[in-house]
Protein backbone atom coordinates (compact mmCIF):
# COMPACT_ATOMS: atom_id res chain seq x y z
CA UNK A 1 0.00 0.00 0.00
CA UNK A 2 1.51 3.05 -0.82
CA UNK A 3 1.77 6.01 1.90
CA UNK A 4 -0.91 8.05 3.14
CA UNK A 5 -2.32 11.01 1.17
CA UNK A 6 -4.10 12.80 3.90
CA UNK A 7 -2.91 13.28 7.44
CA UNK A 8 -4.67 11.24 10.47
CA UNK A 9 -7.19 12.98 12.50
CA UNK A 10 -6.53 12.84 16.44
CA UNK A 11 -9.37 14.71 18.09
CA UNK A 12 -11.02 14.67 21.64
CA UNK A 13 -14.88 13.49 20.29
CA UNK A 14 -16.63 13.47 17.48
CA UNK A 15 -17.89 16.93 16.56
CA UNK A 16 -14.08 18.43 16.82
CA UNK A 17 -12.89 15.09 14.14
CA UNK A 18 -15.73 15.73 11.71
CA UNK A 19 -14.79 20.01 11.51
CA UNK A 20 -11.18 19.12 11.19
CA UNK A 21 -11.95 16.70 8.04
CA UNK A 22 -14.43 19.12 6.74
CA UNK A 23 -11.95 22.28 7.11
CA UNK A 24 -9.45 20.54 5.44
CA UNK A 25 -12.21 19.31 2.90
CA UNK A 26 -13.24 22.77 2.02
CA UNK A 27 -9.17 24.03 1.71
CA UNK A 28 -8.94 21.29 -0.90
CA UNK A 29 -12.21 21.94 -2.48
CA UNK A 30 -10.82 25.63 -3.04
CA UNK A 31 -7.69 24.93 -4.52
CA UNK A 32 -9.18 22.24 -6.58
CA UNK A 33 -11.92 24.85 -8.84
CA UNK A 34 -8.89 25.88 -10.45
CA UNK A 35 -7.96 23.19 -12.16
CA UNK A 36 -9.03 22.34 -15.62
CA UNK A 37 -10.41 19.88 -17.52
CA UNK A 38 -7.38 18.37 -18.81
CA UNK A 39 -5.81 18.12 -14.99
CA UNK A 40 -8.67 16.98 -14.10
CA UNK A 41 -9.58 13.86 -16.43
CA UNK A 42 -5.39 13.57 -15.90
CA UNK A 43 -6.51 12.87 -11.70
CA UNK A 44 -8.97 10.37 -12.64
CA UNK A 45 -6.96 8.42 -14.98
CA UNK A 46 -4.69 7.75 -12.67
CA UNK A 47 -6.88 6.93 -10.13
CA UNK A 48 -9.00 4.52 -12.78
CA UNK A 49 -5.36 2.85 -13.34
CA UNK A 50 -4.46 2.77 -9.31
CA UNK A 51 -8.56 1.11 -8.81
CA UNK A 52 -7.45 -1.51 -12.08
CA UNK A 53 -4.10 -2.36 -10.59
CA UNK A 54 -5.15 -3.13 -6.73
CA UNK A 55 -8.62 -4.33 -7.84
CA UNK A 56 -7.75 -8.59 -7.02
CA UNK A 57 -6.27 -6.93 -3.13
CA UNK A 58 -8.86 -4.79 -1.75
CA UNK A 59 -11.84 -7.54 -2.95
CA UNK A 60 -9.59 -10.26 -1.16
CA UNK A 61 -9.61 -7.68 1.74
CA UNK A 62 -12.92 -7.09 1.41
CA UNK A 63 -14.26 -10.43 1.93
CA UNK A 64 -12.11 -11.40 4.41
CA UNK A 65 -14.10 -8.58 6.53
CA UNK A 66 -16.84 -8.49 5.73
CA UNK A 67 -17.34 -12.75 5.34
CA UNK A 68 -19.30 -11.67 2.27
CA UNK A 69 -19.81 -12.86 -1.23
CA UNK A 70 -16.61 -14.04 -3.12
CA UNK A 71 -13.34 -12.33 -3.89
CA UNK A 72 -13.37 -13.02 -7.49
CA UNK A 73 -16.72 -10.96 -7.94
CA UNK A 74 -15.87 -8.24 -6.14
CA UNK A 75 -12.89 -7.82 -7.90
CA UNK A 76 -15.10 -7.41 -11.04
CA UNK A 77 -17.08 -4.95 -9.62
CA UNK A 78 -14.25 -3.02 -8.65
CA UNK A 79 -13.02 -2.85 -12.04
CA UNK A 80 -16.70 -2.25 -12.95
CA UNK A 81 -16.64 0.82 -10.60
CA UNK A 82 -13.05 1.87 -12.03
CA UNK A 83 -12.71 1.15 -15.79
CA UNK A 84 -16.08 0.72 -16.92
CA UNK A 85 -17.60 3.57 -15.35
CA UNK A 86 -14.35 5.76 -16.60
CA UNK A 87 -15.46 4.38 -19.87
CA UNK A 88 -18.98 5.93 -19.53
CA UNK A 89 -17.76 9.49 -18.42
CA UNK A 90 -14.34 10.43 -19.38
CA UNK A 91 -15.17 12.29 -22.20
CA UNK A 92 -17.80 14.38 -20.29
CA UNK A 93 -17.24 18.33 -20.16
CA UNK A 94 -17.53 18.56 -16.63
CA UNK A 95 -15.48 21.94 -15.96
CA UNK A 96 -16.25 25.62 -17.50
CA UNK A 97 -18.39 25.99 -20.23
CA UNK A 98 -19.86 22.58 -21.35
CA UNK A 99 -22.24 23.87 -23.92
CA UNK A 100 -22.97 27.02 -25.99
CA UNK A 101 -25.84 27.17 -28.31
CA UNK A 102 -25.30 30.28 -30.57
CA UNK A 103 -29.06 30.39 -31.98
CA UNK A 104 -30.98 30.12 -28.86
CA UNK A 105 -28.35 32.33 -26.54
CA UNK A 106 -27.88 29.87 -24.01
CA UNK A 107 -24.39 28.99 -22.33
CA UNK A 108 -24.51 26.09 -20.19
CA UNK A 109 -21.63 26.03 -17.09
CA UNK A 110 -20.40 23.16 -14.73
CA UNK A 111 -19.57 24.44 -11.19
CA UNK A 112 -19.12 21.82 -8.73
CA UNK A 113 -21.09 20.85 -5.75
CA UNK A 114 -18.71 21.56 -3.05
CA UNK A 115 -17.92 19.11 -0.29
CA UNK A 116 -19.90 15.72 -0.40
CA UNK A 117 -19.97 13.10 2.23
CA UNK A 118 -20.04 9.55 0.60
CA UNK A 119 -21.58 6.78 3.29
CA UNK A 120 -21.27 3.54 1.97
CA UNK A 121 -22.42 -0.16 2.86
CA UNK A 122 -20.93 -3.61 3.53
CA UNK A 123 -22.70 -5.50 0.67
CA UNK A 124 -19.74 -3.29 -1.52
CA UNK A 125 -17.35 -1.58 0.53
CA UNK A 126 -14.73 -1.01 -2.07
CA UNK A 127 -16.48 -1.00 -5.08
CA UNK A 128 -18.90 1.96 -3.79
CA UNK A 129 -15.51 4.19 -2.81
CA UNK A 130 -13.94 4.40 -6.18
CA UNK A 131 -17.17 4.71 -7.74
CA UNK A 132 -18.11 7.63 -5.66
CA UNK A 133 -14.81 9.10 -5.50
CA UNK A 134 -14.56 8.93 -8.92
CA UNK A 135 -17.42 10.13 -10.35
CA UNK A 136 -16.52 13.08 -7.29
CA UNK A 137 -13.39 14.07 -8.41
CA UNK A 138 -14.16 14.11 -11.81
CA UNK A 139 -16.95 16.93 -10.94
CA UNK A 140 -13.75 18.89 -9.17
CA UNK A 141 -15.67 18.03 -5.30
CA UNK A 142 -13.83 17.01 -2.13
CA UNK A 143 -15.16 13.72 -0.81
CA UNK A 144 -15.23 12.53 2.79
CA UNK A 145 -16.76 9.16 3.47
CA UNK A 146 -18.66 7.90 6.46
CA UNK A 147 -17.91 3.87 5.65
CA UNK A 148 -19.89 0.97 7.14
CA UNK A 149 -18.13 -0.21 10.63
CA UNK A 150 -17.96 -3.56 9.14
CA UNK A 151 -15.93 -2.96 6.03
CA UNK A 152 -13.67 -0.03 7.72
CA UNK A 153 -10.35 -1.85 6.78
CA UNK A 154 -11.34 -2.56 3.11
CA UNK A 155 -12.63 1.19 2.81
CA UNK A 156 -9.84 2.54 4.41
CA UNK A 157 -7.80 1.05 2.27
CA UNK A 158 -9.45 1.75 -1.23
CA UNK A 159 -9.64 5.60 0.51
CA UNK A 160 -5.84 5.86 1.22
CA UNK A 161 -4.77 4.42 -2.43
CA UNK A 162 -6.94 6.65 -4.50
CA UNK A 163 -6.31 9.71 -2.18
CA UNK A 164 -2.25 8.90 -2.26
CA UNK A 165 -3.05 8.19 -6.45
CA UNK A 166 -4.84 11.23 -6.48
CA UNK A 167 -1.64 13.51 -5.08
CA UNK A 168 0.85 12.21 -6.98
CA UNK A 169 -1.16 12.72 -10.59
CA UNK A 170 -1.57 16.50 -8.61
CA UNK A 171 -4.71 16.44 -7.07
CA UNK A 172 -5.16 18.60 -3.65
CA UNK A 173 -4.31 16.84 -0.54
CA UNK A 174 -7.04 16.13 1.53
CA UNK A 175 -9.49 15.74 -1.47
CA UNK A 176 -10.44 12.38 -0.31
CA UNK A 177 -10.68 11.67 3.25
CA UNK A 178 -12.64 9.29 5.55
CA UNK A 179 -13.80 9.00 9.22
CA UNK A 180 -11.21 7.10 11.02
CA UNK A 181 -12.96 5.88 14.09
CA UNK A 182 -16.50 4.91 12.22
CA UNK A 183 -19.52 5.48 14.42
CA UNK A 184 -23.23 6.17 13.87
CA UNK A 185 -22.93 9.46 15.41
CA UNK A 186 -19.84 10.54 13.37
CA UNK A 187 -21.53 9.89 10.28
CA UNK A 188 -24.70 11.49 11.39
CA UNK A 189 -22.01 14.45 12.41
CA UNK A 190 -20.57 14.37 8.95
CA UNK A 191 -23.90 14.39 7.10
CA UNK A 192 -25.06 17.55 8.98
CA UNK A 193 -22.19 19.64 9.02
CA UNK A 194 -22.91 22.63 7.57
CA UNK A 195 -20.10 23.21 5.04
CA UNK A 196 -21.09 19.66 3.93
CA UNK A 197 -23.08 20.31 0.54
CA UNK A 198 -24.39 16.97 -0.74
CA UNK A 199 -24.82 13.64 0.93
CA UNK A 200 -24.44 10.90 -1.47
CA UNK A 201 -25.59 8.13 1.12
CA UNK A 202 -26.01 3.61 -0.23
CA UNK A 203 -26.40 1.58 2.68
CA UNK A 204 -29.78 0.41 4.95
CA UNK A 205 -33.30 2.40 4.45
CA UNK A 206 -32.56 4.08 8.19
CA UNK A 207 -29.21 5.61 7.05
CA UNK A 208 -30.63 6.84 3.74
CA UNK A 209 -33.54 8.33 5.25
CA UNK A 210 -31.26 9.88 7.76
CA UNK A 211 -29.46 11.62 4.68
CA UNK A 212 -32.87 12.91 3.48
CA UNK A 213 -33.32 14.06 6.09
CA UNK A 214 -30.33 16.28 6.40
CA UNK A 215 -32.12 19.42 5.48
CA UNK A 216 -29.49 19.74 2.24
CA UNK A 217 -29.71 18.31 -0.79
CA UNK A 218 -29.71 14.09 -0.86
CA UNK A 219 -29.31 11.47 -3.41
CA UNK A 220 -29.70 7.74 -1.91
CA UNK A 221 -31.29 4.51 -3.06
CA UNK A 222 -34.21 2.44 -2.11
CA UNK A 223 -33.90 -1.11 -1.13
CA UNK A 224 -34.60 -3.72 -3.79
CA UNK A 225 -37.24 -6.23 -4.20
CA UNK A 226 -37.18 -7.07 -7.76
CA UNK A 227 -39.81 -9.56 -9.22
CA UNK A 228 -38.84 -11.45 -11.95
CA UNK A 229 -41.28 -12.21 -14.56
CA UNK A 230 -41.14 -15.75 -16.52
CA UNK A 231 -43.37 -15.75 -18.86
CA UNK A 232 -44.94 -18.26 -21.47
CA UNK A 233 -43.19 -17.25 -24.42
CA UNK A 234 -39.72 -16.72 -22.81
CA UNK A 235 -36.54 -18.84 -23.75
CA UNK A 236 -36.54 -20.74 -20.53
CA UNK A 237 -32.75 -21.63 -20.82
CA UNK A 238 -31.89 -18.46 -20.98
CA UNK A 239 -34.17 -16.62 -18.71
CA UNK A 240 -33.06 -19.66 -16.28
CA UNK A 241 -29.07 -18.81 -16.63
CA UNK A 242 -29.38 -15.07 -16.12
CA UNK A 243 -31.39 -15.55 -12.84
CA UNK A 244 -29.14 -17.83 -11.58
CA UNK A 245 -25.72 -15.87 -13.04
CA UNK A 246 -27.51 -12.56 -10.89
CA UNK A 247 -28.35 -14.17 -7.76
CA UNK A 248 -24.63 -16.18 -7.31
CA UNK A 249 -22.94 -12.75 -8.48
CA UNK A 250 -21.14 -11.77 -5.20
CA UNK A 251 -24.06 -14.26 -3.39
CA UNK A 252 -26.77 -11.82 -4.58
CA UNK A 253 -25.81 -8.65 -2.58
CA UNK A 254 -26.67 -6.05 -5.57
CA UNK A 255 -29.63 -4.21 -4.96
CA UNK A 256 -30.99 -4.99 -8.55
CA UNK A 257 -30.96 -8.95 -7.94
CA UNK A 258 -33.90 -10.69 -8.40
CA UNK A 259 -35.65 -11.79 -5.55
CA UNK A 260 -38.63 -13.51 -6.97
CA UNK A 261 -39.76 -15.35 -9.58
CA UNK A 262 -43.57 -15.24 -11.08
CA UNK A 263 -43.78 -18.10 -13.66
CA UNK A 264 -46.56 -18.58 -15.98
CA UNK A 265 -48.00 -22.30 -14.90
CA UNK A 266 -47.67 -23.36 -18.61
CA UNK A 267 -44.05 -23.41 -18.72
CA UNK A 268 -43.76 -24.38 -14.64
CA UNK A 269 -41.97 -27.65 -14.98
CA UNK A 270 -39.95 -26.91 -17.58
CA UNK A 271 -38.95 -24.05 -15.31
CA UNK A 272 -38.55 -26.20 -12.35
CA UNK A 273 -36.45 -28.77 -14.36
CA UNK A 274 -34.12 -25.77 -16.15
CA UNK A 275 -33.28 -24.88 -12.45
CA UNK A 276 -32.60 -27.81 -11.34
CA UNK A 277 -30.47 -28.92 -14.06
CA UNK A 278 -28.64 -25.86 -13.63
CA UNK A 279 -27.46 -25.95 -9.99
CA UNK A 280 -30.87 -24.87 -8.06
CA UNK A 281 -32.47 -26.47 -5.50
CA UNK A 282 -35.95 -26.54 -4.55
CA UNK A 283 -36.54 -26.38 -1.01
CA UNK A 284 -39.11 -28.89 0.26
CA UNK A 285 -42.70 -26.89 0.96
CA UNK A 286 -42.03 -28.03 4.97
CA UNK A 287 -38.75 -26.59 4.54
CA UNK A 288 -40.32 -23.35 3.79
CA UNK A 289 -40.90 -22.17 7.30
CA UNK A 290 -37.26 -22.75 8.14
CA UNK A 291 -35.74 -21.22 5.37
CA UNK A 292 -37.50 -18.20 5.80
CA UNK A 293 -36.65 -18.10 9.41
CA UNK A 294 -33.14 -18.26 8.76
CA UNK A 295 -32.93 -15.60 5.71
CA UNK A 296 -35.50 -12.65 7.60
CA UNK A 297 -35.64 -11.07 10.80
CA UNK A 298 -38.82 -11.48 12.48
CA UNK A 299 -39.25 -8.06 13.88
CA UNK A 300 -37.53 -6.12 11.03
CA UNK A 301 -39.10 -7.96 8.17
CA UNK A 302 -35.68 -7.81 6.55
CA UNK A 303 -32.89 -9.97 5.78
CA UNK A 304 -30.64 -10.91 8.94
CA UNK A 305 -27.52 -9.21 8.68
CA UNK A 306 -25.34 -12.21 8.85
CA UNK A 307 -27.12 -14.08 6.01
CA UNK A 308 -26.46 -11.67 3.02
CA UNK A 309 -23.98 -12.56 0.59
CA UNK A 310 -23.58 -15.89 2.28
CA UNK A 311 -23.70 -18.74 -0.54
CA UNK A 312 -26.33 -21.25 -0.92
CA UNK A 313 -25.71 -24.39 0.97
CA UNK A 314 -23.97 -22.11 3.85
CA UNK A 315 -27.60 -20.64 4.00
CA UNK A 316 -29.08 -24.45 3.86
CA UNK A 317 -26.58 -25.48 6.72
CA UNK A 318 -27.98 -22.90 9.00
CA UNK A 319 -31.41 -23.97 8.51
CA UNK A 320 -30.69 -27.33 8.73
CA UNK A 321 -31.99 -28.38 5.15
CA UNK A 322 -29.92 -30.80 3.13
CA UNK A 323 -29.02 -29.76 -0.13
CA UNK A 324 -26.20 -31.30 -2.87
CA UNK A 325 -22.90 -29.71 -2.68
CA UNK A 326 -23.01 -27.87 -5.78
CA UNK A 327 -26.24 -25.99 -5.12
CA UNK A 328 -25.74 -22.43 -6.22
CA UNK A 329 -29.14 -21.22 -5.24
CA UNK A 330 -32.34 -22.41 -3.19
CA UNK A 331 -35.88 -21.48 -4.30
CA UNK A 332 -39.11 -21.60 -2.11
CA UNK A 333 -42.38 -21.71 -3.14
CA UNK A 334 -44.59 -19.72 -1.56
CA UNK A 335 -47.73 -18.06 -2.01
CA UNK A 336 -48.48 -15.01 -0.74
CA UNK A 337 -46.27 -11.02 0.18
CA UNK A 338 -45.81 -9.24 3.28
CA UNK A 339 -45.28 -9.74 6.74
CA UNK A 340 -46.94 -13.23 7.10
CA UNK A 341 -44.63 -14.61 4.17
CA UNK A 342 -41.09 -13.60 5.11
CA UNK A 343 -39.60 -15.11 1.86
CA UNK A 344 -41.13 -12.27 -0.24
CA UNK A 345 -39.02 -9.19 1.03
CA UNK A 346 -35.81 -8.57 0.03
CA UNK A 347 -32.43 -11.45 1.03
CA UNK A 348 -29.39 -9.80 -0.76
CA UNK A 349 -28.70 -13.78 -1.00
CA UNK A 350 -28.85 -16.72 -3.50
CA UNK A 351 -32.28 -17.43 -1.95
CA UNK A 352 -35.43 -16.82 -4.39
CA UNK A 353 -38.94 -17.21 -3.59
CA UNK A 354 -41.05 -18.16 -6.32
CA UNK A 355 -44.98 -17.66 -7.59
CA UNK A 356 -46.80 -19.69 -10.16
CA UNK A 357 -49.11 -17.72 -11.44
CA UNK A 358 -52.23 -19.11 -13.94
CA UNK A 359 -52.23 -16.17 -16.03
CA UNK A 360 -50.47 -12.96 -17.29
CA UNK A 361 -52.80 -10.58 -15.27
CA UNK A 362 -52.19 -13.03 -11.74
CA UNK A 363 -48.24 -12.33 -12.81
CA UNK A 364 -48.81 -8.65 -13.07
CA UNK A 365 -50.46 -8.68 -9.93
CA UNK A 366 -48.15 -10.64 -8.14
CA UNK A 367 -45.04 -8.54 -9.49
CA UNK A 368 -47.17 -5.38 -8.43
CA UNK A 369 -47.66 -6.65 -4.88
CA UNK A 370 -43.74 -7.21 -4.69
CA UNK A 371 -42.68 -4.29 -6.13
CA UNK A 372 -44.95 -2.67 -3.20
CA UNK A 373 -43.58 -4.87 -0.06
CA UNK A 374 -40.02 -3.15 -0.27
CA UNK A 375 -39.45 -2.68 -3.64
CA UNK A 376 -41.23 0.59 -5.10
CA UNK A 377 -39.15 1.87 -7.84
CA UNK A 378 -36.36 -0.02 -7.76
CA UNK A 379 -36.02 -2.75 -11.10
CA UNK A 380 -38.46 -5.65 -12.42
CA UNK A 381 -37.57 -8.21 -14.63
CA UNK A 382 -39.40 -9.75 -17.64
CA UNK A 383 -38.62 -12.51 -19.93
CA UNK A 384 -40.45 -13.12 -22.90
CA UNK A 385 -40.38 -12.82 -26.77
CA UNK A 386 -44.15 -11.08 -26.86
CA UNK A 387 -43.33 -7.22 -27.40
CA UNK A 388 -47.09 -6.56 -26.31
CA UNK A 389 -46.66 -7.80 -23.41
CA UNK A 390 -43.29 -6.67 -22.37
CA UNK A 391 -44.97 -3.02 -23.14
CA UNK A 392 -47.41 -3.57 -20.82
CA UNK A 393 -45.22 -4.71 -17.85
CA UNK A 394 -42.46 -1.67 -18.96
CA UNK A 395 -46.37 0.79 -18.51
CA UNK A 396 -47.89 -1.10 -15.11
CA UNK A 397 -44.95 -1.91 -12.93
CA UNK A 398 -43.64 1.22 -10.86
CA UNK A 399 -40.16 0.54 -11.09
CA UNK A 400 -37.00 2.74 -12.46
CA UNK A 401 -35.64 0.06 -14.67
CA UNK A 402 -37.28 -2.32 -16.45
CA UNK A 403 -35.02 -5.10 -17.82
CA UNK A 404 -35.77 -7.62 -20.60
CA UNK A 405 -34.31 -10.84 -21.02
CA UNK A 406 -31.68 -9.31 -18.76
CA UNK A 407 -29.90 -10.68 -15.60
CA UNK A 408 -31.28 -8.37 -12.60
CA UNK A 409 -28.32 -7.24 -10.65
CA UNK A 410 -25.76 -6.64 -13.72
CA UNK A 411 -28.41 -5.35 -16.22
CA UNK A 412 -29.69 -3.01 -13.08
CA UNK A 413 -25.96 -1.27 -12.76
CA UNK A 414 -26.14 -0.57 -17.03
CA UNK A 415 -23.30 -1.01 -19.67
CA UNK A 416 -23.03 -4.81 -19.55
CA UNK A 417 -26.26 -6.33 -21.35
CA UNK A 418 -28.25 -3.28 -22.16
CA UNK A 419 -27.17 0.81 -22.33
CA UNK A 420 -28.40 1.84 -19.13
CA UNK A 421 -25.67 3.76 -17.74
CA UNK A 422 -23.36 2.69 -15.70
CA UNK A 423 -23.73 2.87 -11.91
CA UNK A 424 -23.57 1.68 -8.24
CA UNK A 425 -25.96 4.01 -7.00
CA UNK A 426 -29.48 3.03 -8.66
CA UNK A 427 -32.35 5.69 -7.86
CA UNK A 428 -35.86 4.50 -7.20
CA UNK A 429 -37.79 8.46 -8.14
CA UNK A 430 -40.36 8.76 -5.66
CA UNK A 431 -41.86 5.52 -5.45
CA UNK A 432 -38.88 5.14 -3.23
CA UNK A 433 -38.85 8.45 -2.03
CA UNK A 434 -35.61 9.29 -3.84
CA UNK A 435 -34.84 12.29 -5.60
CA UNK A 436 -33.14 10.53 -8.77
CA UNK A 437 -35.10 8.25 -10.72
CA UNK A 438 -32.18 7.17 -12.97
CA UNK A 439 -28.78 5.60 -12.75
CA UNK A 440 -26.24 7.97 -10.83
CA UNK A 441 -23.62 9.72 -12.97
CA UNK A 442 -21.34 12.66 -13.14
CA UNK A 443 -23.67 15.33 -14.18
CA UNK A 444 -25.74 14.85 -11.10
CA UNK A 445 -23.04 15.86 -8.89
CA UNK A 446 -22.45 19.40 -10.79
CA UNK A 447 -24.70 22.80 -10.49
CA UNK A 448 -25.47 23.58 -14.06
CA UNK A 449 -25.53 27.58 -14.58
CA UNK A 450 -27.22 28.93 -17.43
CA UNK A 451 -25.98 32.02 -19.19
CA UNK A 452 -29.32 33.62 -21.27
CA UNK A 453 -28.89 36.03 -23.80
CA UNK A 454 -31.30 38.63 -25.25
CA UNK A 455 -32.83 36.94 -28.32
CA UNK A 456 -35.10 40.39 -28.71
CA UNK A 457 -35.39 43.41 -27.15
CA UNK A 458 -38.33 44.44 -24.36
CA UNK A 459 -40.38 46.40 -27.01
CA UNK A 460 -40.69 43.50 -29.50
CA UNK A 461 -42.42 41.27 -26.86
CA UNK A 462 -44.67 44.38 -26.07
CA UNK A 463 -45.27 44.46 -29.75
CA UNK A 464 -46.60 41.49 -30.44
CA UNK A 465 -48.47 41.08 -27.04
CA UNK A 466 -50.56 44.36 -28.31
CA UNK A 467 -50.82 42.50 -31.73
CA UNK A 468 -52.57 39.26 -29.50
CA UNK A 469 -55.03 41.56 -27.57
CA UNK A 470 -56.11 43.65 -31.07
CA UNK A 471 -57.31 39.93 -32.56
CA UNK A 472 -59.88 40.25 -29.24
Amino acid sequence: MSKLATTAISAPNVDDAINQLVSRGVVAFKKYQNYDQTQVDAICAAIVRTAIRHAKELAFLAYKETGRGNAEDKAIKNIYASQYIWNEIKDDQTVGVISRNVHNGLEKIAEPLGVIAGVTPVTNPTSTVIFKILLALKTRNAIIFGLHPQAQECGSATCQLLATAAVNAGAPANLIQWIQQPSIAATSALMNHPQVNLVLATGGPSMVKAAYSTGKPAMGVGPGNAPAYIEKTANIANAVADIIMSKTFDNGMICASENSIVVDRDVLEAVKQEFQRQGAFFVAPADVAKLSATVIDPERHTVRGPIAGQSATRIAALAGIKVPANTKLLIGEIAGIGPNYPLSGEKLSPVLSMYVANNQQAAFSICLGLLNYGGLGHTAVVHSQDNDLIERFGAMMPACRILVNTPGSLGGIGGLFNKLTPSLTLGTGSYGKNSISHNLTDFDLLNIKTVARATRRPHELINEIRDVLHEY
